[in-house]
């Protein structure tokens, strides 16, 4: 995700969002060399190194080591042209070969379906690869030779792609080599089209690279001290790009993924903006009417599994925990932990934790769950745990780190840590103590309880990737994406590394969102089910894909001939049909039906969040095998299954949830119990210290 300890991306994202919102310049992206990188296709300094060592081999008078301090200064056409000059024909050969038509990848289809919500599409690109034209085929083409077109276009509000150096197709007009530059900058109009770009657009370089470095510092010398870059705001979404008062960055981290995927979080956020735009443009109009009338690839599991991050029967349980601190400097602070959950903020106050837990052992060979949960599926499953946990089929992962919001005490204002137990000899606490703390033997069955915690401890698995992966800082990262903080109700004027302390359970929840992303990534966990209001903030947040159908809506129908019922209220009221179903997940056809299950889930590639939201499907299982599974599981059970029905966001949990409006409305209240407290009005100055006035600042709004 974005850099949020970047006080320049911040400052720069806000400044992207109101370019799009509030004013009318057109957006035009700039594809830099790193987005064919996502396809596949080389950068200059892997395009280089290949040339290098095919001259080397095979012609005669190559000066290997002149070529070897070329390639390592980044003087890449001045190598490409030593090449072209000693061997023309090999040296196009080369380059035509280079960037033959790929497959497509993961990654890129995320890229070219990211831009597919971008309407319209104009695309500036120093790539000489035809995927972009191939994929957009209504889009215009344009070429050095017309590249004045583009004007019409965006004058006329069309799309079109604009290929700046060439393309494959074309092999001997693209500009690779010193001379192909320096043709480049006397061509005027190709200078002036650019030009009269920047000036008029808000142009957003993505994919950067050294390529792209080399171009704009040859077409700013020929516009003369960076005037090339018109009035701007222009910006370069970049892990290590130099920012300039033209040319604002956008920075992110490659600490997670070396693939530098977390530089398309940008457009979603364009998405966004874009749609608060048009949303807003919606509601004008509507008045106006009325008054005039990597880190790097998961671990693959053999098994799939589904991993319920946040599991709470029935019953009252505590969701949260507020510590003081005593700081060896004399303040005194607070640090709260969990996800805090009170009735009111739920759109519905049932349990759906026996539910999601039948949906695992239907759909799933393997069900995680964190180890915070033990005693309670312990409790819901009385003996049948321990059949479940020794065959493997619920397992438990350790989260050595929980996000946390520590604050000042008294404070208005606290940030994102990351917590852990520490033993009182040091160092994190043991598994052990974690479950001992939470499963008691009774009285008698101490030896025999004992060997089941030794088991059950060596099968837990250990989560502590926090730190590495800078947990806290993709959550503030989190809550710079336009749609996460209008959802979770956060002010324009508070920063990412501030959270407003009414906020507090709000932003834990987003934090359980990326840390359940984290997991998943980490084990190849395939589908994840999350809370209430968790599907609309990770789709804001990460991009990931919608779903019209869900696993838990054909295991209703497995066990029940029903859609949309509640399994859970089955398992309490006849628990025996726990044994029916563990018996049908060793049957043919329930094996068969949770192989249809995975490779129906909806897979989000290349996402931040790479597990299906609640085990979302991309198509309909087929009627044969969910009638063979729904048949063998019946034969199964000896008696006769009463369900009631249950509201549809129990059994399809990716239709609408709008349970952050519950939650906003909730820490609305707590805003304004802390300013009526200390006497401020809506007309004050809002009580983050913006300088705002209160009711235009921090005062979340209750509609979406």
């Amino acid at each position: 995700m974005l850099n949020a300890n970047d006080s320049g991306t911040f400052i720069a994202m806000r400044e992207l969002r109101r370019s799009i919102q509030d004013s009318n310049k057109p957006l035009v992206l700039w594809a830099g060399a790193g987005t064919s990188k996502w396809r596949g296709y080389p950068l200059w300094k892997e395009f280089a190194s290949q040339l290098r060592r095919e001259f080397f081999r095979y012609v005669d008078g190559f000066d290997n080591a002149a070529a070897l301090e070329l390639i390592a200064a980044n003087a890449f056409p001045t190598f490409f042209q030593g090449c072209r000059d000693r061997d023309r024909q090999r040296y196009y050969h080369a380059l035509s070969n280079a960037f033959l038509p790929l497959p497509d990848t993961p990654l890129y289809r995320r890229f070219t379906d990211a831009l597919g919500a971008i309407a319209p599409l104009r695309v500036l690109t120093t790539n000489i690869d035809e995927a972009l034209e191939q994929r957009f085929p209504g889009a215009g083409v344009f070429q050095q030779s017309d590249i004045t077109g583009c004007l019409e276009q965006l004058q006329a509000g069309n799309s079109f792609i604009a290929k700046l150096h060439g393309s494959r197709s074309a092999i001997e007009s693209t500009v690779f080599t010193h001379d192909d530059y320096e043709k480049l900058k006397t061509e005027t109009g190709f200078i002036s089209t650019l030009r009269q770009i920047f000036n008029v657009a808000t142009v957003v370089f993505l994919g950067y690279g050294v390529s792209d470095q080399y171009v704009v510092d040859l077409l700013s010398d020929n516009a003369r001290d960076m005037s090339l870059f018109g009035a701007g705001p222009h910006f370069v979404v970049s892990s290590d790009f130099n920012p300039t008062p033209n040319l604002h960055r956008i920075s992110y981290s490659l600490k997670r993924f070396a693939d530098h995927r977390s530089a398309l979080t940008i457009l979603e956020i364009i998405k966004q903006a874009a749609a608060r735009k048009a949303e807003t443009s919606t509601r004008v109009d509507f008045h106006v009417k009325a008054r005039q009338s990597g880190v790097g690839a998961p671990t693959p599991v053999a098994k799939t599994a589904y991993f319920i991050s946040d599991f709470m029967p029935a019953g009252t349980w505590t969701t949260s925990q507020t510590a003081q601190l005593a700081r060896k400097d004399g303040l005194n602070a607070e640090m709260t932990v969990g996800l805090g959950f009170t009735n009111d903020e739920l759109p519905f106050n049932q349990s759906t934790a026996a539910h999601d837990l039948i949906v695992g052992l239907i759909c799933f060979d393997v069900i995680y769950l964190p180890l915070s949960a033990l005693h309670r599926i312990r409790t819901l499953l009385g003996d049948s745990f321990w059949q479940l946990t020794q065959a493997d089929v619920i397992q438990f992962v350790h989260l050595q780190q929980e996000p946390a919001i520590v604050s000042g005490k008294g404070e208005l204002m606290g940030d994102v840590g990351l917590v852990t137990l520490t033993a009182p000899t040091g160092g994190p606490e043991s598994v052990g103590t974690h479950i001992r703390r939470q499963l008691k033997p009774a009285p008698g069955m101490e030896a025999e309880v004992e060997k089941l915690f030794s088991e059950l401890e060596a099968k837990v698995i250990l989560f502590d990737d926090g730190l590495r992966l800078e947990l806290a800082d993709l959550v503030r990262a989190s809550f710079m994406m336009p749609e996460v903080a209008r959802l979770l109700g956060i002010g324009e004027a508070i920063l990412p590394s501030q959270i407003p302390i009414w906020l507090r359970f709000p932003c834990l929840r987003m934090a359980h969102l990326v840390q359940t992303g984290a997991v998943c990534d980490r084990l190849g966990i395939q589908a994840a089910k999350i809370p209430f209001g968790g599907v609309r903030l990770t789709s804001a947040a990460f991009g990931v894909q919608s779903a019209s159908e869900s696993a838990d809506q054909y295991a209703s129908y497995v066990l029940s001939g029903k859609f949309n019922t509640d399994l859970g209220a089955a398992l309490v009221a006849q628990p025996l049909i726990l044994q029916g179903i563990l018996r049908f997940r060793g049957t043919s056809e329930g094996e068969a039906f949770r192989r249809e299950v995975r490779d129906q889930l909806l897979t989000n590639a290349m996402s931040e969040f790479p597990a299906s939201v609640n085990a979302g499907l991309a198509r309909n299982i087929p009627p044969q095998i969910l009638q063979k599974a729904q048949d063998q599981l019946s034969s199964l059970l000896t008696d006769r299954i009463s369900i009631s029905s249950v509201p549809a966001v129990w059994a399809n949990s990716l239709q609408l949830d709008d349970s952050t409006r519950f939650w906003r409305a909730k820490s609305r209240s707590l805003l304004l119990g802390l300013t009526k407290g200390r006497g401020i009005g809506g007309d004050d100055p809002c009580i983050c210290g913006s300088g705002d006035k209160f009711r235009l600042c921090c005062l979340p709004p209750l509609r979406d």
